[in-house]
């Protein structure tokens, strides 16, 4: 389970391998702040992790942490949690702050699914371009393979005849 913090657009996302895939997570913490809750973190994710049934290594991931501090080693536990959850536990609190976290993340995945659309898009233009070159080279192939052995001598010939029609002729047999 690796996880490494990525900076994209100025939010803080969390590149996590959860459900057997990489995708984006958010530290529960920093979510836990954004909603202003009273509760304290450790209480409020344990409740919320119990009430809905997320499941560790599909919904979040724990990556536990020792912290060095003046009065000693203090043991860490960060939850690293889905997009999926975070907007869950953004709409559980029932809260302004929940419900524009909410927001915000459907709209990232919108301009995801847009931006997707769009790749796809050029993906199938790209494409058909690949294939209308494929189709012409192959035409002017078989063209080649069939009529080049003929056509190729009979042009050199019409440009031989074209030649001699446009140099000038001297007679020698004459005299001057």
């Amino acid at each position: 389970m690796n996880a490494a913090v990525k900076i994209e657009g100025g939010t803080p996302f969390i590149e996590v391998e959860l459900n057997g895939k990489v995708q984006l997570g958010v530290n529960a913490r920093d979510l836990h702040r954004m909603l202003e809750s009273k509760q304290d973190f450790s209480t409020w994710i344990k409740r919320r992790i119990a009430q809905c049934g997320f499941e560790e290594n599909y919904d979040f991931i724990l990556i536990h942490q020792k912290v060095e501090q003046v009065s000693g080693a203090k043991h860490l536990v960060e939850y690293i949690i889905s997009v999926d959850m975070t907007k869950h536990l953004g709409m559980m609190e029932r809260n302004h702050k929940g419900h524009e976290i909410r927001k915000y993340y459907i709209e990232q995945e919108e301009m995801a699914r847009h931006l997707k659309d769009g790749i796809q898009l050029q993906i199938g233009k790209i494409t058909a371009q690949v294939e209308v070159i494929t189709q012409s080279l192959s035409i002017a192939g078989r063209f080649l393979s069939v009529n080049g052995k003929q056509t190729k001598p009979a042009l050199l010939k019409e440009l031989d005849e074209l030649i001699n029609q446009a140099q000038p002729s001297l007679d020698f047999e004459g005299g001057i």
